[in-house]
């Protein structure tokens, strides 16, 4: 007898990812697992990335959103209410599933009505930098040093359950991490949030110091409300120092071990902008919200 899966919507976001995202389509239509529906939601793509999602998808599951005034979780919000999936995948346009098998293995983890959502892993593409590459590696991999931190999430490879979504919706309040703050709702609730190694999807990003200024310091002010139950030490010591050093620590045994002289000058300078950054970013969430 065959087995029964659930409907499966699949959510793309975008904006301007011409360089990535036929690769991504292409991979998506290749995926052993074929009984789902795809929905694209642009940001209003000037380079050709809207030429491209037609070729793949029908107009009616193509859905633009102002990339001026973009917020996440309202758009994530908007992805829930216009498709029907029971199970709704979130895959990044610049986020390729790295074989024909990921969208099987994602949505495996849903046959136990305990789960509520799940992540796959993420590696780094061919071209990153080096210092790029390890954080994946260590955010990832086998998910055991990420399994220690209060909470890890990520929704540019993930999936959950249409009935769990709406009822908690995505937070528009915050301008980043809006899974980490979802889906550390969901798992105080008692939702199960499970992280599948075999789902894999190539995903990185080359920042520039200023534009990694600008998300870490994106991501201390969405902290400040995630974690407004005093769950991170807020500390200049434990929330900046204490962690540029270490990771300053870890780089350089990274380096030495894989002979990357750019990992080891790209060090000092990548973690006092993204920890500082982060710092500051905190300090502003607490006044925005009243925290301080």
């Amino acid at each position: 007898m065959r087995e029964s899966r659930p409907s499966v919507t699949v959510v793309m976001r975008s904006f301007n990812d011409i360089d990535v995202i036929r690769q991504t389509l292409e991979a998506l239509r290749r995926q052993t697992f074929r009984d789902f529906e795809l929905w694209n939601f642009d940001s209003t793509s000037t380079d050709g990335t809207l030429d491209v999602i037609k070729e793949f998808n029908h107009p009616d599951r193509v859905r633009l959103n102002d990339s001026a005034t973009y917020n996440p979780g309202k758009v994530l919000n908007e992805a829930v209410s216009a498709t029907a999936g029971q199970i709704i995948v979130f895959l990044n346009s610049d986020a390729m599933p790295a074989d024909d098998c990921w969208l099987e293995h994602l949505i495996r983890p849903f046959s136990d009505p305990t789960t509520g959502a799940v992540f796959g892993r993420q590696i780094a593409r061919p071209d990153c930098r080096s210092l790029f590459t390890k954080d994946t590696e260590r955010a990832f991999g086998d998910g055991s040093i990420s399994s220690e931190w209060v909470h890890f999430f990520s929704m540019a490879n993930s999936a959950i359950r249409r009935d769990l979504a709406e009822q908690v919706p995505f937070e528009t309040c915050i301008q980043y991490s809006e899974d980490i703050e979802w889906s550390y709702r969901v798992r105080r609730m008692g939702k199960r949030v499970i992280y599948v190694a075999d789902a894999v999807a190539m995903h990185s990003h080359n920042y520039s110091l200023r534009q990694s200024w600008r998300r870490h310091f994106g991501e201390g002010k969405a902290d400040a409300w995630i974690f407004r139950r005093g769950e991170l030490g807020t500390s200049l010591l434990r929330y900046f120092l204490a962690p540029f050093g270490m990771e300053v620590l870890r780089d350089i045994s990274w380096a030495v071990k894989h002979r990357s002289i750019d990992a080891a000058l790209h060090s000092i300078p990548l973690r006092l902008v993204q920890k500082f950054a982060r710092w500051r970013g905190l300090r502003a969430g607490r006044r925005e919200h009243g925290f301080c």
